[in-house]
């Protein structure tokens, strides 16, 4: 009883003019009120905390539930761009190989080259002697015998294909893998169209110092076939061709050249291969 007569009990609060000693207002509250006004002011101390969170950038700072399809999709997208990379990077080192190609070297040539100068320091003291001139006869044998059976298992592959002469003209110079000519060379009359001698699509068509407007295609069974010295390309690289399609204008350009002509190669897995065993030349 004691206890809620107390809770019952009223106090007064009055406020006095410091200066006057008036009384200039006053007010009455019970324990009952006070434990009233404290839980309003709670409640809208918790309710305007809320507000802010929701409605500003504090929200960043709640912790949320991570979304299982959102997590899913950064996964597979991170697989996406591990298969796109690896993708670039065998472009990369196809292009590379084109690259070669096109300026007449075999694609580890590349990679000796910048090695020259530290291969010739190596070697400036010492002789050749009678067994490395034996050694170096027997590899030059087995490298020609090695040329000359892709060139024979070649000629059977290919019976199937079609080759078309790819201009008409005369041939003033042969394929020689000894000299690392790895074409033939055909001289034509100014104007001359150019033509694909099998159907594929235009990878390459491009100009270098070396072989001026140069167009390769690629054909089936990883074939390539590349026409150099061109006066004009009529064909831009992703179009497709069909066998005996123009796709170049002859021409005498890059510094490779001594007249107009076309010089004219194919290549099967990365190795040159003679085109007079594959194309009949008009005598």
């Amino acid at each position: 009883m004691a206890k809620e007569k107390k809770q019952r009990d009223s106090y007064k609060i009055i406020l006095y003019n410091e200066t006057t000693l008036h009384e200039t207002t006053s007010f009455r509250i019970n324990m009952v009120n006070l434990v009233a006004y404290a839980g309003g002011v709670i409640i809208l101390i918790a309710i305007l905390t809320a507000l802010l969170f929701i409605y500003t950038p504090l929200n960043s700072f709640l912790p949320k539930h991570e979304d299982e399809e959102m997590k899913w999709t950064l996964t597979a997208n991170a697989k996406r761009m591990d298969s796109i990379n690896t993708v670039l990077l065998q472009r990369q080192e196809y292009f590379s190989k084109i690259h070669n190609i096109m300026n007449g070297r075999n694609f580890d040539e590349s990679a000796e080259n910048e090695d020259t100068t530290t291969i010739e320091r190596q070697h400036a003291d010492f002789t050749r002697s009678k067994h490395d001139s034996i050694v170096g006869i027997l590899i030059e044998e087995e490298t020609q015998q090695t040329l000359a059976l892709i060139n024979a298992s070649g000629k059977e592959k290919y019976k199937r294909h079609n080759f078309f002469l790819p201009v008409h003209g005369t041939l003033t110079s042969k394929f020689n893998p000894e000299i690392k000519h790895w074409g033939i060379d055909i001289a034509a009359k100014e104007d001359e169209p150019i033509l694909t001698t099998l159907s594929g699509t235009v990878i390459l068509a491009t100009w270098t110092i070396e072989t001026g407007n140069t167009i390769q295609i690629q054909h089936e069974d990883n074939l390539i076939s590349i026409y150099k010295h061109n006066s004009v390309l009529l064909k831009k690289a992703g179009d497709k061709v069909e066998a005996g399609d123009p796709i170049a204008i002859i021409g005498n350009s890059g510094e490779f050249t001594s007249g107009t002509h076309l010089h004219f190669e194919i290549w099967h897995d990365g190795i040159p291969v003679n085109p007079e065993d594959y194309i009949i030349f008009p005598q």
